[in-house]
């Protein structure tokens, strides 16, 4: 079974719940950093804590994440997993320097005026499991106020001809109606007093109820990560070969500015020849694909060595 384009992504994705790093090799490296919950003051929102995603174009050494990863899914072997993972990032690294690459569910390559590769993660996305599905939050103030509503005359005096005990009766009773209108007015204020009051406290409470449910998060998960074993890079495969050092020296910094960062000078040999090598791999098989790599990048003279 061979790994396709889609799925090589989505799987890429999968790991990077898991691991803070998930290399390709002669490709790059995704990484997740962890950033914590912030709250955005002019937008009024919370976002949760998360982990964003970047790309490093300069890590492309093989740290077998994902080649046993997949050999473990496709039920096949660790060197078949490896073949069909370079496969895919040759034709990646085709359509990238010549315009854009989109990979689903991590982002999008160009190249820039450089030749250089520039990665845009996809918008949205959040690798920790622990705020899976979490939305940002509105923060908008709580604006209140209390409506007055006029209350209805309690009487009304209409002018009357009448004797002067009348109006004198009269005039108590209003007095009498005022003080108790008085009463009445003193102590529904003091009630809209204590319902404003109540909720004042109601809503300090819930002030720090919101402002809890936000930032308490409780204790987030311990990520443990298994390191893979040291694996020894035994196959280098060869670039040239020089009795001056200086020639040597030269021919690695031509490599690494032309985006072989893994160039290096091997030790003298017994001959008295100084090696420079593309890179070293751990197994023939890696080291003869990487071969054919280079071969098509129009280095003819290249060849394997064991050490």
């Amino acid at each position: 079974m061979y790994i396709c384009f889609m799925n090589l992504a989505a799987h890429i994705h999968y790991l990077l719940y898991r691991h803070d790093c998930v290399s390709l090799p002669g490709f790059g490296a995704f990484l997740v950093e962890y950033k914590e919950a912030f709250f955005d003051a002019e937008q009024l929102l919370y976002y949760p804590p998360r982990k964003v995603l970047s790309f490093n174009e300069k890590l492309q050494s093989n740290d077998g994440i994902l080649a046993a990863h997949m050999s473990h899914v496709l039920q096949c072997s660790y060197e078949r997993a490896v073949l069909d993972i370079h496969q895919i990032i040759i034709s990646w690294k085709e359509r990238a320097y010549k315009g854009k690459l989109k990979i689903a569910s991590l982002g999008i390559f160009e190249t820039n005026l450089e030749g250089k590769l520039v990665f845009n993660a996809e918008q949205g996305l959040n690798f920790l499991a622990s705020s899976y599905a979490l939305p940002k939050l509105d923060a908008h103030p709580i604006s209140r106020s209390v409506n007055e509503v006029a209350s209805p005359p309690v009487f009304s005096l209409e002018p009357q001809q009448s004797s002067s005990s009348f109006l004198r009766k009269a005039l108590a009773a209003a007095c009498f109606l005022v003080l108790i209108a008085l009463g009445a007015n003193y102590v529904q204020e003091q009630q809209t007093k204590l319902l404003w009051q109540n909720e004042q406290t109601l809503r300090n409470n819930a002030r720090e109820q919101a402002a809890a449910a936000v930032y308490d998060f409780g204790k987030l998960p311990i990520l443990s990560s298994i390191s893979p074993n040291a694996v020894v890079q035994n196959y280098h495969v060869i670039a040239g070969s020089f009795r001056n050092q200086n020639n040597a020296e030269r021919l690695v910094q031509t490599l690494k500015a032309k985006g072989y960062y893994q160039a290096a000078r091997l030790p003298k040999t017994n001959n008295g020849f100084h090696q420079v090598c593309f890179a070293a791999y751990a197994t023939q098989r890696e080291a003869y694909n990487a071969k054919a790599g280079f071969l098509e990048d129009n280095y003819l003279d290249v060849w394997v060595l064991k050490k």
